[in-house]
């Protein structure tokens, strides 16, 4: 049941099938896959020179509007602490513990293990 339009269509496309030619298409891909990786890492690096190139005086600018450090020779000055310290630590008196504790401790426990102390 094939009608004059299938064969036409069908012996068309049989005579471009044999008057392809094949081509090896490898060298032109890794050429262009190598230019595009070149284009690639110099526009990173296009980038980053640009971002230091604006961000290095600005950085310098803000340093300028801060005031001097202290020269190395003189020794750190001491501010005082924002917490008191107190040289005896105690603990606070009103929160009771939340383990009890005993005035007596309790008996050391056996090495060997319950049951063995004879």
């Amino acid at each position: 049941m094939n009608t004059p339009i299938d064969d036409l269509i069908r012996s068309t496309l049989t005579d471009l099938a044999e008057e392809a030619v094949p081509m090896n298409l490898t060298d032109s891909a890794v050429a262009r896959a190598r230019r595009r990786r070149t284009l690639t890492v110099s526009v990173g690096v296009a980038g980053v020179v640009a971002a230091l190139m604006v961000g290095t005086p600005l950085a310098l600018a803000v340093s300028r509007d801060a005031p001097p450090s202290a020269p190395a020779d003189q020794p750190p000055m001491d501010f005082p602490s924002p917490v008191p310290i107190s040289p005896d630590p105690s603990p606070p008196l009103d929160h009771p513990s939340p383990v009890p504790i005993s005035p007596d401790p309790s008996p050391p426990l056996d090495p060997k293990g319950p049951g063995t102390g004879f």
